[in-house]
């Protein structure tokens, strides 16, 4: 196998879930953003509401520089949730993240024949 199959196993079951836990627009939402960032993917449609606005506006952050997320933009988003919600989305994103990543590398490194 290419990649080791325990450590693709496990991200594979913390990604199953995320997708029982998140609500299934915001995971949408920020896989989306990601794909957009990070692999060429399709633009994101745009957000319909404030609580998708402040969400995109995270993940994006995130992407480029989580230490240069404010106080502020962390806090009007963290706003829409209940309590955990937010960082059960927050750790949603970085499972999104880094399974995209390893797609990317997987293909860019080892093309298929």
């Amino acid at each position: 196998p290419i990649l080791q199959e325990p450590a693709l196993a496990e991200l594979d079951a913390a990604y199953a879930r995320a997708v029982d836990v998140v609500d299934p627009n915001l995971l949408a939402l920020v896989t989306a953003h990601i794909e957009d960032a990070l692999a060429d993917g399709p633009v994101p449609a745009a957000t319909s509401d404030a609580r998708q606005f402040d969400v995109a506006v995270v993940v994006e952050q995130m992407l480029v520089d989580v230490a240069g997320l404010d106080d502020a933009t962390v806090q009007r988003a963290s706003a829409h949730f209940r309590e955990g919600e937010f960082a059960d989305l927050i750790m949603a994103s970085y499972i999104v993240e880094a399974r995209v990543r390893l797609r990317v590398a997987a293909e860019r490194l080892w093309p298929a024949p």
